[in-house]
C-alpha cells in the first residue's frame, strides 16, 4: 500500500515536471517567433499613430547577430548583467522591465530608449514569451 502511494506521488511529480518543461518550450518557441517576426508583434514609432509594417517591427532587424545590427545584442548576458546604458546608472532587465521597455520605451534605470525603438502593443503573454526566449540565449 505504501509503495503504491509512493509511485503515485512520483508519477505526479514527473507529470508536473513534464508539464513545466513543455510550458517553457512553448514560451521559448513563441518568443523566438515574436523576435524573428514569424509571429506579429504590432508596433509604432513614438510620436506616430500609424502602425509599422510587421516586417519593419521585427526585433531581429535591429537586435539580431550580424554586421548590420544597429541595436544592442539581446541575450541573457546583456540583459541580466548590470550595465550603464545611454549614460544612465547600471541596471539589469527582468521580464517586467523588458515589457516596460517594449511598451513605453523606458529602460530599468528610467532612461528613455532611442526614438528608433518601436513601441510595441505587447500582451503580457508576449512579454513572457520574449523574456523566456531572450533570457536563455
Amino acid at each position: 500500500m505504501r509503495r503504491r502511494r509512493t509511485w503515485r506521488v512520483l508519477l505526479g511529480v514527473v507529470g508536473l515536471g513534464t508539464f513545466a518543461i513543455a510550458q517553457q518550450l512553448y514560451w521559448r518557441h513563441q518568443g523566438e517567433a515574436l523576435f524573428t517576426g514569424q509571429a506579429a508583434l504590432p508596433a509604432r514609432l513614438a510620436g506616430h499613430a500609424d502602425p509599422l509594417p510587421v516586417q519593419a517591427a521585427r526585433c531581429i532587424n535591429c537586435h539580431g547577430e550580424g554586421a548590420d545590427r544597429i541595436g544592442p545584442l539581446l541575450s541573457s548576458a546583456t540583459l541580466t548583467t548590470a550595465q550603464a546604458r545611454r549614460g544612465g546608472p547600471p541596471s539589469v532587465y527582468d521580464e517586467r522591465t523588458l515589457c516596460r521597455a517594449l511598451r513605453e520605451g523606458v529602460d530599468p534605470a528610467q532612461v528613455t530608449l532611442t526614438r528608433a525603438m518601436p513601441l510595441y502593443t505587447a500582451a503580457d503573454a508576449d512579454c513572457t514569451a520574449l523574456w523566456t526566449f531572450l533570457s536563455r540565449q
